[in-house]
């Protein structure tokens, strides 16, 4: 049995676990989707295949087209996100997730 445990702490080590599941650098919010208002640092990351930065505002999220007819999601702070005049929704903030 102290074998086996002593293995199992061994393993864990080497692995980088520890044995509280306690980590300093732990990232906060859950895993990103790909979904509209993502962060994100290219196309390939987002469902709809549009990774876009704006500078002005220090954010790169994915986004999607928008216009008459087909209004943009609400952001993650439940603001209604803004058809740009590039014809692309531009959320007030970044939804919280992590990559």
């Amino acid at each position: 049995m102290r074998l086996a445990h002593l293995v199992l702490v061994l393993l864990l080590t080497a692995c980088g676990g520890t044995s509280d599941n306690t980590q300093s650098d732990a990232p906060s919010g859950p895993a990103c989707t790909g979904a509209v208002y993502d962060p994100c640092t290219g196309n390939a990351q987002c469902s709809s295949q549009n990774c876009h930065l704006y500078m002005a505002d220090g954010i790169q999220v994915c986004t999607q087209a928008c216009g008459t007819g087909n209004p943009c999601p609400n952001d993650a702070s439940g603001a209604a996100g803004m058809c740009n005049n590039m014809g692309i929704c531009k959320p007030a903030r970044a939804n919280n997730c992590t990559r």
